[in-house]
């Protein structure tokens, strides 16, 4: 944790220099504002933006949002580590002002780069360039470093909680109750190998993904895994009437209806090709409204207990969120709510 602390550190400050720069070259924010076109500081755009159509960003983003952070294991490993409650809760507000430096970091670095290199012909490529031309040598290989460690951080953390679920939920639970501690470490090297391998494999073929910039390759690809973990973290936390039964479909059989769309819209019949596809964040929304009136569907018609039973003498003794956090939190929707008023108004 500490190192991931440090890790965390030095790439704010790397990117907080870089974006420091760009604007010294510029010639300030005001400048870079007068710059680049006016839709470039409003998140919401018009129906008619073949990109980012607000109805888009509206349905499909909280599908991923839900699943990236309330359901992803690297998240979920960290929160649990807290001390207490209020720690985890306090870390949790934490993280959402930290996505606030995303504006700076950023958004704004890669409109400077709009504006420095207007001619850069691969967008991918825009967070390099400024790197390579605006930072001297040896800041250059410091850079590389920040992000080769952050990288190696999550891969690592990845395949750890792979391991870990792997070895003790399937394993150890499902097919040998009896394993000794020798076999568990042999499994869990073993499933660290295989999630390395597939992990490769999944890498080459985004890599053939056409039509599509990486920000939307990354959100597409999410957009089709999210949808059964969104409705199964929504729907057994807001119904308790969910059952195991309609859990285990959403996540078996909704899982591999959501992929197979998403094989067919970015490498089937890819979306660059095919125009009958609708944005991948619509799709993900559609995907996500199917599988949850299929999951209510067979809830209903299961006569089965639900999978969460309310104790009430537990319920009673949850410990409430502190006026720490309800400030944190509080004060964090406000400013949340004041930058999406202010980056819509141009």
């Amino acid at each position: 944790a500490k190192v991931n602390v440090f890790q965390m550190i030095l790439l704010i400050c790397v990117s907080l220099a870089l974006t420091y720069l760009g604007l010294d070259k510029v010639g300030g924010i005001a400048a870079l504002y007068e710059k680049t076109p006016k839709h470039f500081w409003n998140l919401a755009q018009p129906a008619s933006d073949p990109q980012y159509p607000w109805y888009a960003i509206l349905l499909g983003y909280p599908v991923s949002a839900v699943a990236f952070f309330c359901t992803d294991q690297s998240m979920v490993q960290s929160v649990l580590g807290a001390k207490n409650l209020e720690q985890g809760q306090l870390g949790v507000s934490f993280i959402g002002w930290l996505k606030i430096l995303s504006l700076p970091l950023f958004i704004v670095t890669g409109i400077l780069c709009y504006v420095l290199y207007p001619d850069l012909a691969n967008p991918d490529m825009a967070y390099m360039t400024m790197v390579t031309n605006l930072f001297p040598p040896g800041m250059n290989g410091l850079v590389i470093v920040v992000l080769i460690a952050v990288l190696v951080g999550t891969i690592g953390s990845c395949l750890n909680s792979l391991s870990t679920v792997f070895t003790m939920d399937v394993y150890v639970k499902k097919i040998n109750p009896t394993a000794t501690t020798k076999e568990i470490i042999k499994v869990g090297r073993y499933t660290v190998i295989a999630g390395c391998i597939f992990a490769i494999l999944v890498a080459l073929a985004i890599d053939n993904i056409q039509g599509l910039k990486l920000f939307d390759v990354f959100q597409a690809v999410l957009g089709f895994i999210a949808p059964p973990l969104s409705v199964v973290f929504l729907s057994t936390v807001f119904w308790k009437r969910t059952t195991k039964k309609a859990v285990n479909f959403t996540l078996s059989i909704g899982s591999a209806i959501s992929l197979g769309i998403g094989v067919c819209y970015l490498w089937v019949f890819p979306s660059s090709e095919y125009t009958f596809w609708p944005h991948y964040l619509v799709l993900s929304f559609l995907i996500f409204a199917l599988l949850t009136i299929l999951s209510v569907v067979i809830s209903l018609a299961d006569s089965s207990s639900a999978v969460y039973v309310v104790n009430e003498e537990h319920q009673a003794n949850i410990e409430k969120p502190s006026r720490r956090v309800w400030i944190s939190f509080g004060a964090l929707t406000v400013i949340m709510i004041a930058l999406y008023i202010f980056f819509n108004g141009h």
